[in-house]
């Protein structure tokens, strides 16, 4: 485990995840996958949950992929506040769900960050309805970039990490109008 303290907590802590272990590893897996179902709103595409349930330490090694959690200091040790998962920088997997206790406390924000910092970019697709997630992910940095159907048929946004949805200015071609009606 690496170990990163949040700024501006004492009692916050986002901390990558890894296990050569296969018993710890299964646990571990076994209760973060819990802790989604618990507190993930129902939000979290299933998709994503499968691709968290076969992850193994030897594909958390890949480029692209990265385990966070955010933990607190309480009375019986560290405690789950929130979990992170992005597989394939984001196209393949990109979870996020913080326990209602420490949401509208930049939980998520702080997560998403970390992997965007880890990974160096990202990209998420999130439904037009959850507000929640999607400020989470503009104070992250991402930029909406497309509107698609997700996959319950919902308008649902593309984001990706500023840096990778730059887009090249688009300038005028040799013999093209610059402006449609001159005055």
């Amino acid at each position: 485990m690496i170990h990163k303290p949040v700024k501006g907590s004492d009692t916050m802590q986002i901390s990558s995840l890894y296990d050569s272990d296969p018993v710890q590893w299964k646990s571990r897996l076994a209760g973060l996958l819990e802790f989604l179902r618990d507190y993930g709103e129902q939000r979290i595409t299933l998709r994503g949950c499968r691709q968290l349930a076969r992850l193994t330490p030897d594909q958390l090694a890949l480029p692209g992929a990265s385990l966070l959690v955010a933990t607190v200091r309480g009375e019986n040790g560290r405690q789950l506040a929130g979990v992170s998962f992005v597989s394939g920088f984001g196209k393949e997997a990109c979870i996020v769900a913080v326990h209602p206790l420490y949401r509208n406390r930049h939980t998520g924000t702080v997560l998403l960050t970390a992997q965007l910092e880890q990974l160096g970019h990202l990209e998420c697709q999130v439904a037009c309805d959850n507000t929640a997630s999607l400020k989470m992910c503009f104070n992250s940095g991402l930029a909406a970039v497309d509107l698609l159907t997700g996959p319950t048929g919902k308008p649902t946004l593309l984001l990706r990490s500023r840096a990778a949805s730059a887009a090249p200015p688009i300038l005028p071609q040799e013999g093209e109008l610059l402006c449609q009606s001159p005055s």
